[in-house]
């Protein structure tokens, strides 16, 4: 019961000592240099990345700096880079090359930075990245450590010994939101790893199932509609449930209930050519991930059509697919993007969302998380909900209502929003029909003035339809069709009820972290209270 209560407290004020010269005392006590097992990551790195590394260059989010003089004492990088860099998530690349050289290279970068890191920082040691450090080092222990001399090994494994005690004992004090499972996925890692703490398992596993409980929705979707990270999520879950039979260790019901409905989810978000729908700040993955992910979650469950907690509809039927964000936005990282939707036939792309940026920049991040930047209607390039750059504050969100109906034929989506209200004083309805079997989506956007009391007059309406790159667009010269070329050959036209089609130049963040220039379908004319916006997509026979 007394030790009980000394740990008890001692955790308690933990989180005060660790700002304290005291620190050292306990980040330096005793620790073991023995695992209690080894396991290694079945996730597979990046070879040509990991050339790149041993050439001098490091890439993280399209960002490559120089790390030929000393990769610990770069200035002019990205905090994004910079966390990557102390989460050791490169060494998997330098595995998948498998020489000497990367093992060598591994061990003295790990040797500089227990020179440099060993005492606490609040930004090397912050549980997410700590977390990531522990699984990568751990996971690919068997690739550099097995040739490394005693010294190494007895130096690195008492070294991750303490900052699994530090993880396990400051309890994610410092995060919060989605990163917290890469802090729980770092602790469980640590204790099953290590003999004297195993009895923080139980601990571990109760923070677990309360995550789950809090960012995992009653069907299986992620709270934050994003469906990389969705597919993230999942896949640290597949991790922990990896690390729990590796160990021998008992498996929650709830860890492989979340599994199955999420991988089940997953599948519901993908297009025809087994790439993600990039909506919410969804970044793009590697079809062999997002393949490998689906597989080690063996899900038998049923792909559900549409997600009552997220709003998100699919239709995919006769080789077309088609998605759209019908839901309310998130308040975390706000994306305004009510009502954006994306189609691809077979295995190609044709209707897209510009995607998500890459680097922590203003710039880029307002002008991705921009109305604008999908595939729905604007009023005077006004954001269909508000959108702060790095902070959570909130003024206006769109609330967002819809239903689905089918005549086992074809289907209707009604839906609207009212993020205008509060400024023009307009709700933004979008109907859209789908006959599958003709392979005709036809839809009308109308814009409903709903009170008087409004802010300030609007005067003109943009519908954009984002093209993705690989699709060829040209408008023809009546200004009411744009034929649309696919990159297998097949074609499909574009038409509106009105001449106002112009084409516009846009960028598209969807393919492997790089910007690629792109075309949009634009629709402009003045704000007429009630009057529809009709228009349509079309397969060409």
């Amino acid at each position: 019961m007394k030790n009980r209560f000394t740990d008890s407290f001692f955790s308690s004020v933990y989180p005060l000592i660790i700002l304290t010269p005291l620190r050292n005392f306990f980040l330096k006590k005793k620790s073991t240099d023995t695992l209690a097992i080894s396991i290694n990551d079945p996730w597979a790195g990046n070879s040509d990345e990991g050339y790149k590394i041993l050439k001098g260059y490091l890439t993280v989010c399209g960002e490559t700096i120089s790390i030929e003089k000393n990769i610990w004492k770069n200035k002019t990088a990205s905090k994004i880079w910079f966390e990557e860099l102390h989460s050791f998530n490169w060494v998997k690349d330098l595995k998948a090359v498998g020489s000497n050289q990367a093992r060598r290279f591994v061990r003295q970068c790990i040797l500089d930075w227990m020179s440099l890191f060993s005492d606490w920082s609040k930004s090397i040691w912050k549980s997410d990245i700590l977390a990531k450090r522990i699984c990568n080092l751990l996971g690919s222990y068997n690739f550099f450590f097995s040739s490394a001399d005693e010294m190494f090994q007895k130096t690195l494994i008492k070294s991750i010994d303490r900052q699994t005690t530090h993880l396990i004992r400051y309890k994610l004090n410092d995060i919060d939101g989605f990163n917290r499972i890469f802090g729980i996925k770092g602790m469980i890692l640590g204790s099953v790893s290590f003999r004297g703490l195993n009895k923080n398992l139980g601990y571990c596993l109760a923070l677990l199932l309360k995550e789950i409980d809090k960012q995992i929705l009653s069907d299986g979707s992620h709270y934050l509609k994003s469906p990389s990270k969705h597919l993230e999520f999942l896949r640290n879950l597949i991790d922990i449930k990896y690390f729990l039979s590796r160990s021998k260790k008992t498996m929650p019901i709830e860890l492989n209930n979340a599994i199955e409905k999420m991988a089940s989810v997953l599948k519901s978000y993908l297009h025809g050519d087994g790439s993600l729908a990039t909506f919410n700040d969804s970044q793009p993955i590697d079809k062999i991930v997002i393949d490998q992910i689906i597989l080690r979650a063996n899900s038998k469950l049923k792909i559900p059509d549409s997600s009552r907690t997220t709003g998100i509809y699919k239709i995919k039927e006769n080789k077309m697919t088609f998605l759209i964000d019908t839901g309310n936005p998130i308040k975390e990282n706000t994306f305004a993007g009510s009502l954006s939707f994306e189609l691809s036939f077979g295995r190609n792309r044709i209707v897209v969302n510009s995607g998500a940026p890459h680097i922590q920049n203003k710039r880029w991040s307002e002008a991705m998380r921009s109305t604008a930047a999908h595939s729905t209607l604007t009023i005077d390039n006004v954001n269909s909900s508000d959108i702060f750059f790095g902070k959570q504050k909130m003024t206006r969100v769109a609330k967002v209502w819809s239903k689905k109906m089918s005549d086992g034929k074809s289907y209707l989506i009604e839906s609207a929003h009212d993020g205008y209200k509060e400024i023009f004083g307009l709700v933004h309805n979008r109907k859209i029909h789908i006959n599958c079997h003709d392979r005709v989506i036809r839809g009308h956007d109308l814009i409903s003035k709903v009170t008087k009391n409004f802010r300030i007059i609007p005067k003109k309406f943009y519908i954009r339809f984002h093209i993705h790159p690989d699709v060829e667009a040209n408008v023809t010269s009546s200004k009411k069709k744009v034929i649309l070329k696919l990159k297998d050959g097949n074609g499909w036209e574009f038409i509106c009820s009105d001449p106002i089609i112009t084409l516009g130049e846009s960028i598209y963040h969807g393919k492997e972290s790089k910007i690629i220039r792109n075309t949009h379908i634009l629709l402009k004319d003045k704000v007429l209270p009630d009057k529809k916006v009709k228009w349509l997509f079309r397969h060409l026979k």
